[in-house]
């Protein structure tokens, strides 16, 4: 995983803490939900900014890792179950059929007995046992890993890995999954070694700031956010592996993320770095490297298709053409994001005799 929140935001925090100690707080207050309130006297126009970043955010999901186990004692005749999240990243749909790409380091299997040892401890303590005294009677059954991927619409589907690399020093830091979908939205790996220095970036992902502090409603866990900068060196590691340095800020949580070119194509993924400022990726051909070896095509479908033309259409104004792509969508990869968003906008322009 990359490093943790920087010094700086402590004392952001320290300051978030003085006000509330002097401020009241009021209760928090129902509201009315309110009608959409869109101008309809121009079109909702988007810039290829917008537009890139409408257009990736479906395909960038969040990977979640842990441990799930029962254990039986014979000592209180008891079954303790035991779960716990150790982890999570990002990654990114690079085929239509729920093949995604994210670090090895985020999905390999770590030891699930190390892992939950404290938890049992704590259990065992409440029924007057000591883990250390009774271990050796224990009775491990049903460990397994937790594999998770969290889709943007907050839909959540366990994962398989098909090809996988190992933590960056000891191996290509890649992995590729699997979730049981079809028609998802997928980005495209661009050619990584035509990237010159100072080339413009951006970097989706799922910060684990948000999770960390209840300060965010649960919306805003499943929300991938977006950071700009630019290509700072190439540089290769001792294998000969090449790496990528980048500028862009990358918090905690980024891991396997995917490295966007202004085109919002793929030209790495997030992977490693001392600090969020300083952050080194592997490439688009790596990755690609991995398709390979598992017989899987790198290829965007009829989804993206159809998505993009309608955001254009939606762009211009013209909103039935645009219901007529998103519908197509919607049918298509329910499990679409945003596109709910635009149909519902669309349906309110049109309705309202635009």
């Amino acid at each position: 995983m990359l490093s943790q929140i920087q010094n700086q935001f402590k004392s952001i925090l320290v300051i978030s803490a003085l006000l509330s100690a002097t401020l009241p707080i009021a209760p928090a207050q129902s509201k009315t939900p309110q009608p959409l309130q869109i101008n309809f006297s121009q079109p909702e126009q988007l810039t290829q900014a917008n537009l890139v970043a409408e257009d990736v955010k479906p395909s960038v999901v969040r990977v979640v890792v842990g441990c799930k186990a029962k254990v039986y004692s014979p000592n209180t005749g008891k079954i303790y179950e035991l779960e716990k999240i150790t982890g999570h990243g990002s990654g990114f749909f690079v085929n239509p059929n729920g093949y995604a790409a994210t670090n090895a380091h985020v999905t390999n299997p770590e030891d699930c007995q190390q892992i939950l040892r404290e938890d049992l401890a704590t259990q065992l303590e409440a029924d007057g046992q000591t883990l250390e005294n009774i271990e050796a009677e224990l009775k491990w059954i049903e460990v397994k890993p937790i594999q998770l991927v969290y889709l943007p619409n907050q839909e959540q589907l366990p994962f398989e890995i098909i090809n996988s690399g190992a933590v960056a020093g000891e191996g290509k830091d890649v992995s590729i999954i699997k979730v049981n979908v079809i028609n998802a939205p997928t980005l495209k790996l661009a050619e990584s070694n035509q990237v010159k220095l100072l080339d413009s970036v951006t970097v989706v992902g799922y910060p684990g700031l948000v999770e960390t502090f209840s300060v965010f409603d649960e919306e805003s866990f499943y929300e991938a956010s977006f950071t700009r900068g630019q290509i700072s060196a190439k540089k290769n590691l001792k294998d000969g592996t090449p790496i990528l340095q980048i500028t862009a800020p990358v918090p905690n949580g980024n891991s396997g993320g995917p490295v966007l070119n202004d085109n919002g194509e793929v030209i790495g993924l997030v992977t490693f770095g001392p600090n969020d400022d300083f952050t080194f990726i592997f490439t688009s051909n790596t990755i690609q490297e991995f398709l390979d070896s598992a017989n899987i095509t790198n290829q965007q479908g009829f989804v993206n298709q159809e998505y993009r033309q309608g955001l254009q259409l939606f762009s211009e104004g013209k909103y039935t053409q645009a219901l007529q792509k998103f519908q197509l969508v919607k049918r298509l990869f329910p499990q679409h994001s945003e596109v709910e968003s635009y149909l519902d906008k669309c349906q309110t322009i049109i309705a309202n005799g635009n």
